[in-house]
């Protein structure tokens, strides 16, 4: 990485302090953690929900850090402090927003690099869909990705910082819960390929239905049709909202499941035990190829297809792209299937809103066991006034699996908003929890040799921990 002070004059910073120790020397990285930071590093402080960047200003100067960027509010409060103090003689970068001159700085140094860039939005399953994409791409490209969910304001820029000239390709995930924030990251990322994997009822508190989230998550190919180079989208034609938005951008591949009007379509899909083969049909070459999915759900094959499309379009051979799909494994804590001795766990816990939930509930429905299925269900949050409606339709949903099931079903439902869950499932084997500890020992106790355990729920809820828990449980016996 290599990061001069050029290229720092062209973020909108207010001042700089010390400007003659910047020289014309360049900087090796960037930091936000002055725990991690290294020699010849920029930190840049940034205010968080629980935590203060510019509070650790001095122990990132003892650990190595050769520039600071620093918000304004914080220098004219500790202006002597920082000087006369601390006696910080390196470079000192004043902004009015330290958030906002990341982006910027993550833009400058973007530009340095020609490689195209993938940008990937949508309500559900963007990472997994990231992960199929890098894993097709590497058969032929080295690739920048998105580490995990690092698709914020913060994720994507620290994202941008790492590459280098051997990079060919860039795929990043943009993520969002407010509405403005696709089109922030778009001008950060500066992408020219697009692909938003699908819509679905997602951060309604802020977004409040369904066409609020449309609206946000399609800025993605509005940025892309605004642009003047050849910007290309990828386009879910099984969603009417993105394929008339994809209308917008001029060159583009359309790809689905139910639509038959596309450019790459799924023939002979099949089931078993969660998981599907089928074929994928390229109708402009009608070249075929047999795909056998190793991770369990429908919506894996959606996914799965838009890696094959992007896959298609960067002349990823397809004997390739089905070695790459084929030996594809789940991505930890989103329908990641663990086996503990005797007993299955889908460990689906990163985060949920009701699409997700349905999927989740539909793979669990689909896998025979011996004994018990079992749903353990967390809060899904950030949904506003659709909450109530919204859990009483998983409640639903579990009822009418129950109903049907040759297995017994239990429901264990942990929060305050799962009590809708937990009282529209009606006469189903279920209990409530409020303390997570008590949901573990019961759970523990009732979980035996055969059985398969759901854990679902929203980050916030940190569902991980019932699996991490019921795991150890399981192996000490």
């Amino acid at each position: 990485m290599n990061i001069t002070f050029n290229d720092i004059l062209q973020i909108n910073f207010l001042e700089i302090i010390h400007l003659n120790g910047i020289g014309t020397q360049a900087f090796k990285g960037i930091s936000i953690d002055s725990r991690k930071i290294k020699k010849g590093e920029i930190f840049i402080a940034l205010r968080g929900r629980n935590t203060d960047g510019h509070n650790y200003l001095l122990q990132s100067y003892k650990n190595g850090a050769t520039a600071f960027v620093i918000d304004k509010k914080y220098f004219v409060k500790n202006q002597k402090e920082i000087l006369e103090k601390y006696k910080i003689n390196s470079p000192i970068v004043v902004v009015e927003d330290t958030l906002s001159a990341l982006g910027e700085l993550a833009n400058v140094y973007r530009k340095k690099f020609s490689i195209p860039f993938l940008a990937i939005a949508g309500s559900n399953g963007k990472t997994t869909t990231k992960e199929m994409i890098s894993a097709v791409l590497s058969q032929k490209y080295n690739i920048l990705a998105s580490e995990g969910n690092y698709n914020n304001q913060i994720g994507v820029p620290l994202t941008l910082f790492k590459l280098n000239e051997n990079h060919e390709i860039g795929v990043l995930e943009l993520g969002t819960n407010n509405f403005g924030e696709i089109n922030y990251l778009c001008k950060i990322l500066e992408p020219s390929y697009g692909l938003v994997t699908n819509l679905g009822n997602e951060h309604l508190e802020f977004f409040k239905n369904l066409k609020g989230v449309a609206k946000e998550e399609l800025s993605l190919f509005e940025y892309l049709a605004s642009k003047d180079y050849g910007s290309f989208a990828f386009v879910n034609a099984d969603y009417k909202e993105i394929r008339d938005a994809g209308k917008k951008v001029k060159n583009r591949i359309l790809y689905g499941i139910k639509n038959t009007r596309v450019d790459l379509k799924i023939n002979n899909l099949s089931e078993r035990e969660g998981k599907y083969s089928f074929d994928i049909l390229n109708d402009k070459t009608k070249e075929k190829v047999f795909i056998k999915l190793n991770i369990p759900g429908i919506h894996n094959v959606e996914n799965a297809l838009a890696a094959a499309s992007v896959g298609i379009v960067f002349g990823i051979p397809i004997r390739k792209i089905k070695f790459a799909l084929e030996n594809f494994k789940s991505v930890d804590k989103r329908m990641e299937v663990l086996n503990i001795r005797d007993t299955i766990i889908l460990n689906d816990t990163y985060n949920a809103n009701l699409d997700s939930t349905i999927h989740a509930l539909q793979v669990m429905n689909s896998i025979k066991v011996k004994g018990k299925k079992i749903f353990v269900f967390g809060d899904m949050l950030e949904l506003g006034k659709e909450s109530y409606p919204n859990h009483t339709k998983v409640g639903k949903k579990f009822s009418e699996y129950a109903s049907k099931s040759h297995s017994q079903m239990y429901l264990i439902t942990y929060g305050k908003d799962t009590k809708y869950t937990y009282k529209a499932a009606g006469n189903v084997k279920k209990v409530h929890f409020m303390n997570k500890k008590q949901l573990i020992n019961h759970l523990s106790e009732l979980v035996n040799s055969n059985d398969l355990i759901l854990v679902k729920g929203s980050r916030g809820m940190k569902m991980e921990e019932v699996v991490n828990s019921i795991v150890e449980k399981i192996k000490q016996r």
